[in-house]
């Protein structure tokens, strides 16, 4: 007699529990093979996120270790400036200098404690700084500041001492060389997501016969070692935050094509206050 189910074929106890383990067997290596999956997903997600997490452990030593470079190089300029005014008996100008710059390194050394600082800090020691440089530069310069309406300097977040080499460059290579009273102008806007910074000068270019010692010392090495040291911080809030930030400098000309100051414009992630 022709036998149409399969499962009538079974005739004994040992039949049916060997065609359940047949049926098992593949159920279980695919179960098997699914969590090995999900075990090898999630491990490779962790080995990932630790790899993140001591990338940005090792990018916030380096960005510790140039902040900790800002220090010496901006304080071995102020003195330098005491120095000078010590050299030519000014004692007046250098008494003023040492109050403002007492003041200043109070300032300096607070904040290069924090990654990020108000922005109402940061003008605070770049105003500071300023009217130090202000006691040095022989026509003098005067300064302005530019906020956009909608940014609270109180709430929004950047670099400390981002800023200070680039006016540094504007008053030595710039204003330095004029034969009249010069200006530096800083405007700070928003963009999206990104804080938007200009700096303007309108500083004359060193004459080819300058007398190498009217020049401030080692001018040249200062100008390339702070901005250096701000390019690298920079390039580490880009890897640390995933943006990217920029720095452009672009020579002012008049119609005449002479050349009539520095502009410098520097874009970093906006960073608000929660």
């Amino acid at each position: 007699m022709f036998v149409s189910n399969p499962l009538l074929l079974l005739s004994t106890p040992a039949d049916t529990v060997t065609l359940v383990f047949l049926l098992l067997v593949p159920v279980v290596v695919i179960f098997l093979f699914m969590v090995f999956v999900i075990y090898r997903i999630r491990r490779e997600q962790q080995v990932r996120q630790r790899e993140a997490e001591l990338r940005e452990q090792t990018a916030e030593m380096e960005m510790k270790a140039l902040r900790a470079q800002v220090n010496p190089h901006f304080i071995f300029n102020s003195l330098q400036s005491i120095h000078l005014f010590i050299q030519k008996h000014d004692h007046e100008h250098a008494g003023k200098y040492l109050l403002k710059f007492s003041g200043l390194i109070r300032l300096v050394l607070e904040n290069s404690e924090h990654k990020e600082i108000p922005l109402a800090e940061e003008l605070k020691a770049l105003e500071l700084y300023m009217q130090l440089e202000q006691l040095r530069v022989r026509n003098g310069f005067d300064y302005h500041f530019d906020i956009a309406d909608g940014l609270d300097p109180e709430a929004v977040y950047v670099p400390p001492l981002l800023l200070q080499p680039f006016v540094e460059n504007s008053i030595w290579h710039g204003l330095h060389h004029r034969a009249s009273k010069g200006a530096i102008w800083l405007r700070f806007g928003k963009r999206a997501d990104m804080l938007e910074i200009e700096l303007k000068d309108n500083g004359a270019a060193a004459p080819d016969n300058v007398d190498p010692g009217a020049r401030p010392i080692n001018s040249e090495k200062r100008k390339s070692m702070g901005t250096s040291i701000t390019r690298q911080r920079l390039e580490l809030l880009n890897r640390t935050r995933a943006v990217q930030s920029v720095i452009q400098f672009e020579d002012i000309r008049d119609a005449e094509g002479t050349y009539a100051g520095k502009r410098v414009f520097v874009r970093i992630p906006l960073i608000e206050e929660d």
